[in-house]
């Protein structure tokens, strides 16, 4: 059954704090820190527009936390702190040649690590498995996961928001046509619990397909079909051989106009609901047309589909009055992408898109603003709004030297951004309700970096202890030590 809402004038439009003249206008939050040395080695050979592992630091129910960090070139360190920064355990993890960190997580016994191996003809690819005690940090011989051709596209992994369940996959072509994906599901141990084959030979036109699974083990594919004009999500388990799928016709022709999915991100619930935010364009022009977000609910088998929000000439003029002084005007929006699509325990909706761009390898990364949309839980639009910043990377830190972190507490999402503002280079933290859209003035949090140097904050080593202790990794001024794993708490 599909639910289709239609409002006359549903969206209000929310000032969120602007920083029109620079550091004064922001709260100066009383920060305590506690800061111990660290040492950084950057991985030169990674993917700067794919950051394979984006997220470093995991922290745990207990205050605890897991921290990943390469020690040398052919070796990673594991390490488990308690949240005054002290060392439980270190372990290492070494690499064989043409070895490489795949992927970082946790639960509450193990936290494991998974590595991407070539053979030395490179005839074979092959996924490993490392875990180890979360309590003592013993490290377990690692299990071969899954071996596929190395002319294969590259191994596929995924796992549930609390770490127990993990998915590796492969991609099954004919005649350069997805025609299925095979499967194996694991549990918090890396044992196997089953093998899958999902099967897409009754579907046309599939532009990609992506994994996810949720905590109880169930499996959700999500496509993009029908030449880049239909979403397909299909759910399977591991009980019986039912698969459940749902699809919905999202672009095509519309007053004239050829409209395609030109990008989309789904996220699933622990109730059995996927959500979907497609970014859709008009074909002949290349520009950005409309926005779209969709509920799968497979609990109740039911679709519900928003309130198209569409980029008129009159949305352009509106993001135009909320930049920033000085702001070139927008003639058309450029270099936006779906850079999250949030969901609060009671199913309000937050999109995000960003402004994120590079000329070319050897100039800096950019980003600018950031893109607000808002729904309640019946995906009735609430509200939406603008984010101004001003972000600059050099090249040899790419999108990892950019953007923002976040972390969602009840209906409060904090946003930590590195921005410069009058001269400065500052770290400011925001507060924005996702019912309400109000936000909180951005907080500076009063630590002086040293700004002499390329590269002063480790995005991915950042995260939320609690709503007011933020972990992070920095260069600060007037250190012996160049990195600080820093804990900032603040009221």
């Amino acid at each position: 059954m599909t639910r289709l809402y239609n409002y006359s004038s549903p969206w209000k439009l929310v000032l969120i704090f602007i920083l029109f003249i620079g550091i004064k206008s922001t709260g100066q939050a009383q920060v305590k820190s506690k800061a111990v040395p660290f040492t950084y080695l950057p991985n030169l050979a990674a993917d700067q527009y794919n950051q394979r592992i984006q997220q470093k630091t995991l922290p745990d129910a207990s205050g605890n936390f897991a921290l990943l960090n390469k020690k040398s070139e052919t070796a990673y360190e594991v390490g488990y702190y308690t949240s005054e920064l002290k060392p439980l355990w270190q372990t290492t993890i070494t690499l064989a040649p043409a070895e490489e960190i795949e992927a970082f997580n946790r639960n509450e016994q193990n936290i494991w690590v998974l590595t991407h191996q070539k053979s030395a003809n490179g005839t074979t690819q092959s996924l490993y498995g490392h875990v180890l005690d979360v309590k003592t940090g013993k490290k377990n011989e690692p299990k071969k996961l899954l071996e596929l051709p190395g002319k294969s596209r590259r191994i596929g992994t995924v796992a549930s928001a609390d770490g127990t369940k993990l998915v590796t996959y492969g991609y099954l072509y004919q005649q350069d046509q997805l025609k299925a994906i095979t499967a194996t599901v694991y549990d918090r141990n890396l044992t196997k619990i089953q093998d899958q084959t999902y099967s897409f030979r009754d579907l046309v036109g599939i532009q990609s397909a992506s994994v996810r699974v949720d905590n109880a083990g169930n499996q959700y594919v999500a496509l993009i079909t029908n030449n880049a004009t239909k979403l397909s999500v299909r759910r399977y388990n591991n009980t019986d051989t039912k698969v459940n799928g749902q699809d919905i016709q999202v672009g095509g022709v519309f007053e004239g106009k050829n409209i395609y999915i030109l990008e989309a991100q789904f996220t699933i619930q622990p109730d059995s609901i996927v959500y979907a935010a497609v970014m859709c364009a008009d074909e002949k022009t290349g520009e950005y047309h409309s926005l779209k977000v969709v509920k799968f609910d497979f609990k109740q088998n039911d679709l519900l589909y928003a309130p198209e929000f569409r980029f008129t000439p009159q949305y352009l003029a509106e993001v135009n009055k909320l930049l920033q002084t000085g702001t070139a005007p927008l003639k058309k929006l450029e270099d936006i992408s779906l850079s999250d699509l949030i969901i609060s325990k009671e199913h309000d909706v937050l999109v995000i898109a960003e402004k994120k761009y590079n000329e070319n390898p050897k100039q800096p990364y950019i980003a600018k603003e950031m893109l607000l949309f808002a729904y309640d839980d019946n995906l009735k639009p609430t509200w939406y709004s603008v984010i101004n910043k001003d972000q600059t990377a050099p090249s040899s830190v790419g999108f990892a030297g950019i953007s923002y972190k976040k972390q969602l507490f009840g209906q409060d999402l904090q946003l930590l951004t590195l921005e410069r503002l009058k001269g400065k280079t500052v770290l400011l933290n925001r507060t924005i309700n996702l019912k309400t859209g109000i936000s909180n003035t951005p907080q500076f949090l009063n630590i002086q970096l040293d700004t002499n140097e390329e590269v002063i904050y480790l995005k991915e080593f950042t995260a939320w202890l609690n709503p007011k202790t933020i972990l992070t990794v920095l260069k600060p001024a007037k250190k012996a030590s160049p990195f600080q794993l820093t804990r900032l708490t603040f009221k």
